[in-house]
């Protein structure tokens, strides 16, 4: 397909600065203007009544034994692990967080001796799957083949997640089926993607119980293989759907097309924007206007906004994202990254604060989703263990900003309320209406 021409192999990685995310959200912060507007606010409060962090945040855990803090458990895994900006992949290309890229030959003693069983049995999996992937795939362009990423992150009360890029595709998933289930034993919940075409929270049925996919356009062969196995293999965890995208009543951002004078296959549509009337995007950039005008400084008009939410959609429209698509071949592995976009209409592979559309709102809501999660097991509500998340490798770089800044993620989620409200209204009358008075 066109939108894969961006994939390159690159030979080199280098470590970046510590102070390469901060300077992302510095710059994030300047745009924003000196002073908080009504959703700025809103998104501060709405993280704070949650309970997670707002910005950059300490795992510190207790001690269930003496009942006290592991400051030094804590200092050892921020030292070696989530206090690491990340690898570079290419002269030009993006950050990964990867601990695999961060170590190549394996953890450092120090780090290995702190962390618990379950977390290193998922590490230790990776690195023959790395192994593995670097034999078998390491000259193939082929998506489908290649291993995909894992970042680790331990949210706070000492809550380890891993985040898995994952190809959900029959063909990926049985060749790296036998690390999957490695890493799903270990875990107490697995957070997987659902299907964007059914009703938020109706996924994990429809993968559990193929027989009852007829007539839903749910793929089979991968998220359902994945839960199954992952039981059979001793998981007694959760399970939890991840992905709040729906568009099984309203479609704003992608719609399928079925173009017979494409060059795809007769039951592959093309991805194009959804016909909306103008007052759709009229009534958006009023409710911007009114609740977040540091952002429509930079947009302006109801007719930017609109071009701006094109270059967003998951689209094969000019421009979109996945026209901008950048990918980069790494032995054996394959780096997806999310291609934001500039106040030129540039691709960067950094957030620039125009963040919009269906995917990031998705990104966003999933980081917080999985701090709270973490808040559950912190505050003993379920049992505490290893996370791990399962989402499109598109998903990674940009699910990974979020988690690290979760108050700017309740931003986005704000700013696009469309789609947080998609499942709870009849129609695109009653988004115009939520525009009109979101009701907090």
């Amino acid at each position: 397909m066109e939108f894969f021409q961006f994939f390159k192999n690159v030979e080199t990685t280098r470590k970046v600065s510590k102070s390469y995310w901060f300077k992302v959200a510095e710059r994030l912060y300047k745009e924003s203007g000196e002073i908080p507007d009504p959703l700025q606010i809103r998104a501060a409060i709405i993280i704070d009544a949650l309970g997670i962090p707002s910005g950059p945040y300490s795992a510190l855990e207790i001690s269930k034994a003496r009942n006290k803090l592991n400051i030094e458990k804590d200092r050892i895994i921020a030292k070696y692990l989530t206090n690491k900006a990340g690898v570079l992949i290419g002269k030009k290309g993006a950050v990964s967080l990867d601990f695999r890229d961060l170590y190549p030959e394996g953890l450092p003693e120090e780090l290995k001796k702190v962390l618990s069983p379950e977390a290193l049995s998922i590490i230790d999996a990776e690195y023959k799957h790395a192994k593995v992937a670097k034999r078998k795939f390491e000259k193939t362009r082929n998506i489908f083949e290649v291993d995909l990423p894992i970042h680790y992150f331990r949210l706070p009360g000492g809550i380890d997640l891993f985040m898995k890029g994952y190809m959900h595709n029959p063909g990926w998933h049985k060749k790296h089926q036998k690390f999957l289930k490695t890493i799903n034993t270990n875990a107490k919940v697995i957070a997987i993607e659902g299907s964007t075409s059914i009703p938020y929270g109706e996924s994990l049925n429809f993968y559990w119980n193929p027989q009852i996919t007829k007539g839903v356009p749910i793929i089979i062969g991968h998220y359902d293989l994945l839960m199954h196995q992952a039981v059979e293999a001793g998981f007694s965890g959760l399970f939890t759907e991840i992905d709040a995208r729906d568009i099984s009543k309203i479609q704003m951002d992608v719609t399928p097309f079925y173009d017979p004078s494409s060059n795809l296959p007769p039951n592959i549509p093309l991805l194009v924007f959804p016909k909306l009337p103008n007052d759709f995007f009229v009534k958006y950039f009023e409710y911007l206007q009114r609740e977040h005008p540091n952002l429509t400084k930079i947009v302006e008009s109801p007719k930017k906004l609109k071009k701006l939410l094109i270059t967003q959609s998951t689209t094969q429209e000019k421009r979109s994202l996945l026209r901008r698509l950048k990918g980069f071949f790494y032995k054996g592995k394959l780096y997806i990254y999310h291609p934001y976009i500039t106040k030129k209409g540039k691709t960067s592979l950094e957030p620039t604060f125009l963040e919009l559309g269906q995917k990031l709102f998705s990104d966003a809501l999933a980081a917080i989703k999985l701090h709270l999660i973490a808040k559950l097991m912190a505050d003993g509500h379920i049992e505490k263990g290893p996370i791990v998340d399962y989402e499109g490798a598109f998903h990674l770089s940009s699910k990974s900003f979020f988690l690290k800044y979760p108050q700017y993620a309740m931003l986005v989620v704000l700013r696009t309320i469309n789609e947080l409200m998609a499942g709870r209204v009849e129609n695109l009358e009653g988004i115009k209406k939520v525009f009109q008075n979101p009701n907090w």
